[in-house]
């Protein structure tokens, strides 16, 4: 009696539809000022969220991407590596790169002035400077900023007031080597944004951001004068540059209990 897997059967028909899928899509530009990896990250993030593509389908190699796409085999770990940071793919030891369980996300249109120049207006937002470290950066942090070695890593942690009530804490992380001293300029209720402008001609131009619920830690709550029990809206963000390279990494805690987060789309 032949047994049939229908699991591995669907895979490959998914499979069929990214190869082709890849097949359509537009060259790289060598010309742009977008590194060659953000734009292959492009394509196939457009590819593994079309409605045609379930989740836990089967990608191509790394060398069949190379074809297909025309770029080296660095360039394509690199995106893939992204891709895997977002949640958006997963590498399996000895079998493949698969398509992860799809989540619902809000895309927004940001302006890039900061997360509180873009919800908080009309109000009186001050921030208290509770952290700034120069340090050698994590595993992670040199992922998320693709810092080159050996690059160090600004750390600023503030809690922010929103007409006077504690509303959110948040760890900011800048590319070090970008932003030489910039500490001697970091105090309450300034912003670091302005700094990177007025200081190093640096503006965040293009931001991924995602949301979540967590619970706050104790330190979090205590800061927040919330329990620990009271959910938060997680934030987590990364903001590039015009040449497409990552200048801040955020984490973010925001408490809804005296105000609320409004998301515009447009």
């Amino acid at each position: 009696m032949e047994v049939i897997d229908m699991r591995a059967s669907e895979q490959d028909k998914d499979a069929g539809a990214i190869h082709a899928l890849l097949e359509q899509a537009s060259p790289v530009d060598r010309t742009s000022s977008l590194p060659l990896w953000v734009q292959i990250k492009e394509r196939l993030l457009g590819v593994i969220m079309d409605v045609s593509v379930q989740a836990n389908a089967r990608l191509p190699s790394e060398n069949t991407l190379c074809d297909l796409l025309g770029v080296s085999r660095p360039i394509i770990r690199m995106a893939l590596d992204a891709l895997v940071t977002q949640g958006l793919i997963s590498k399996v030891p000895r079998q493949g790169i698969f398509v992860s369980q799809k989540r619902q996300e809000v895309d927004y249109v940001s302006h890039n002035k900061g997360l509180f120049g873009e919800i908080a207006k009309g109000y009186s937002v001050t921030t208290k400077v509770l952290l700034v470290e120069r340090a050698n950066p994590t595993e992670d942090e040199v992922k998320k900023l693709q810092l080159p070695p050996p690059a160090d890593v600004l750390r600023v942690r503030r809690i922010y007031y929103v007409d006077g009530v504690a509303t959110a804490v948040s760890t900011l992380r800048l590319a070090g080597h970008r932003v030489p001293g910039i500490e001697a300029w970091i105090k309450d209720s300034v912003s670091v944004y302005g700094i990177m402008q007025e200081r190093f001609s640096l503006t965040v131009t293009d931001s991924e951001r995602w949301f979540e619920a967590v619970m706050p830690t104790r330190e979090e709550a205590e800061l927040l004068g919330i329990t620990t029990g009271q959910p938060l809206i997680g934030i987590e963000s990364i903001g590039r540059t015009k040449d497409g390279l990552p200048i801040e990494y955020y984490n973010t805690v925001y408490s809804t209990t005296k105000s609320r987060l409004r998301v515009t789309a447009g």
